[in-house]
């Protein structure tokens, strides 16, 4: 950034200087040498009203005027004799006239009067401001086309970790893009190193817990109470070990979503059907007839069925769910009027492995991975999950949001 900085500051003070002088020259060019045509004609006019008399010189003569005294100016002998004859003799000084005459042995300065035409020094000054606008362009484009090409390579980044960051070694954002190109490959390294944690977990973890569940099955001479509660351990473990697998694919975009038409009702209606056998209470279902959607029928699905499931485990009596278009989106409100979430809470809810409880049991159930998997699967769906504020039923209130339409490049 500081050599962005240094650079741009010469430049900028290297264009003023050389556009300052260049439109200064051109400026001296078009001025012309010679007196002006119209100064002819002016000073005849002024002399003219000199032949009236000095108390009517302030209201006919638009000129400030002095009095001096006739030895104050070396005159030329053809000045001098001008003067005498009642004629007015003109002084250039700058970019301007004055003009003398003499009446009675007394000397009168008129003036001064500019000789720079004020639209032409308009016509310059923007000349001046549209090469500096030019001088500027030039520079800032490839600085914003190299920012462009960076932007590009880190959107590519994100959906393919194993692409690259690619910007010419002579820019100026070249020690940026080189900071974004370590960044990134720390990235794939911790990308890489989860990956190889989650082929540890199917295969390391998944072979002893099968050989426990075998060992259990046939140990005959343990009690029944024991043996029970210790298969209902083992399952637990497996559940365990899917819901990481689980979640680190979708962490990961390894699971690529099967992305077609399906129709939300139809999906909701079946999953509640589903649902029905378990403890709970009864979902209520407010649904349009038909509510068309291009998604992951099996991940949404999933997705609905772990906040729904939350919900029979903590709701009392009532659980809603109220599916409705608003704009472009469709939005899936599902309520329950159990003991709710606390405020300070609803961020944190949906965090991997976070947990209301202080400690898990057996009751409660869940690992803290069910409202993270349902966030990525909204995040892959474009679309969101959040925490209402405002619940009618008392408890909690979970508010999806999904497009109605979605192309086949949003998915990982």
């Amino acid at each position: 950034m500081q050599r962005l900085f240094w650079h741009f500051y010469l430049f900028l003070f290297l264009v003023l200087l050389g556009i300052g002088w260049a439109v200064e020259q051109l400026w001296q060019q078009w001025q012309p040498d010679t007196a002006p045509p119209w100064l002819s004609s002016y000073t005849q006019l002024l002399q003219q009203q000199l032949q009236q008399p000095t108390a009517q010189w302030q209201s006919i003569i638009s000129l400030p005027y002095t009095e001096l005294s006739t030895d104050s100016i070396s005159w030329l002998p053809e000045e001098q004799q001008l003067l005498q004859q009642g004629d007015i003799v003109t002084l250039f000084e700058a970019d301007s006239v004055y003009f003398y005459y003499q009446q009675a042995q007394q000397l009168w300065r008129f003036g001064p009067l500019p000789l720079i035409q004020q639209e032409g020094a308009t016509w310059f000054t923007l000349l001046f401001f549209v090469l500096l606008a030019v001088a500027v362009a030039l520079w800032l484009w490839p600085v914003a086309r190299d920012i462009r090409t960076l932007q590009l390579s880190l959107k590519q980044f994100s959906s393919n970790s194993d692409s690259t960051i690619a910007v010419p070694a002579h820019s100026f954002i070249a020690p940026i893009a080189q900071s974004f190109r370590q960044m990134s490959l720390q990235i794939r390294d911790l990308l890489n190193l989860q990956r190889e944690m989650t082929h540890a977990v199917s295969h390391e973890l998944r072979t002893p817990i099968a050989r426990l569940n075998f060992a259990l099955e046939m140990a005959t001479q343990l009690p029944e109470d024991e043996r029970r509660l210790m298969c209902e351990d083992v399952r637990e473990l497996q559940q365990l070990v899917d819901e990481i697998l689980d979640y680190a694919r979708l962490e990961t975009g390894q699971l690529p979503l099967q992305l077609q038409q399906i129709n939300l009702t139809e999906l909701i209606a079946n999953l509640n059907e589903k649902l029905s056998p378990l403890p709970g209470a009864t979902i209520s279902l407010i649904m349009p007839q038909q509510a068309l959607l291009f998604g992951d029928g099996h991940y949404l699905e999933r997705a609905l069925q772990n906040v729904l499931v939350n919900a029979k485990k903590y709701a009392q009596q009532r659980i809603t769910l109220t599916l409705q278009q608003q704009q472009n989106h469709w939005h899936i409100d599902i309520e329950d009027d159990g003991p709710g979430i606390p405020q300070a809470m609803r961020e944190e809810i949906l965090k991997p492995f976070f947990r209301l409880e202080a400690s898990r049991n057996k009751q409660g159930g869940g690992f803290g991975l069910g409202l993270a998997i349902v966030q990525r699967i909204m995040q892959w769906h474009q679309g969101s999950i959040r925490v209402s504020e405002s619940a009618t039923l008392g408890g909690a209130r979970f508010c999806l949001r999904l497009p109605l339409r979605q192309s086949n490049t949003s998915a990982p």
